[in-house]
């Protein structure tokens, strides 16, 4: 074999040696780029998972700051002397939370009504049409309207995408019973989320 054809194949053999290294180092970042992937996607939906829990059990305590407020005032109101159908005044408001004593207003209109415990005035307003959104106010760590309140925060309140409303409505199987509907709905991200339940509150004053 003549110094040339030997030198002819060296080149060859070289050329078929650098291919192969290139095709190697494609799989590799192929294969490195899938596992980034994969990793980077499991992050991810770890977060959004994250996320989802921590806003479901906000809702959850938002729902049931609500209820609990309904059933209190009862409470309070039976306390006070007042009646069944006094109660029931009290939660028949405007949008300015002054008492109508219309049996469509209020928490008893289709609209439903917000509840506000931390207001220093009206606590039941009507919602017209959607409920305002709730305020979170950082320094004090809970959830309330963008009303004056007892305190004045240092750090100013910003707007959530949770919404909250109050609907009551009469058990037509008995007069002393109403039905009362609550339900918080949020942004988990861009999807919208709803939580909502029922309690059964009667008229256990004889």
């Amino acid at each position: 074999m003549s110094q040339k054809e030997l030198v002819s194949n060296n080149m060859k053999n070289q050329k078929q040696q650098f291919g192969f290294t290139l095709v190697e180092t494609l799989v590799a970042v192929l294969i490195l780029s899938l596992s980034i992937g994969g990793l980077l996607s499991l992050a991810a939906g770890g977060f959004f998972s994250v996320r989802y829990a921590r806003s479901q059990i906000v809702a959850n305590n938002l729902l049931q700051e609500s209820l609990e407020y309904i059933r209190n005032s009862r409470d309070t109101s039976f306390i006070q002397g007042l009646s069944w159908e006094d109660w029931q005044d009290t939660l028949q408001t405007d949008t300015s939370g002054i008492q109508t004593g219309i049996d469509s207003d209020g928490c008893f209109s289709s609209d439903g009504c917000i509840v506000n415990p931390y207001s220093s005035g009206s606590k039941v307003k009507m919602c017209s049409g959607l409920c305002p959104n709730l305020y979170y106010y950082p320094d004090n760590g809970f959830y309330g309207y963008n009303v004056s309140y007892p305190f004045t925060p240092n750090t100013p309140p910003y707007q959530s995408s949770f919404t909250r409303k109050i609907v009551i409505t009469p058990s037509f199987a008995n007069t002393d019973q109403v039905i009362v509907t609550g339900s918080i709905t949020w942004l988990n991200g861009s999807s919208p989320k709803t939580l909502s339940q029922k309690i059964l509150i009667t008229n256990w004053k004889p």
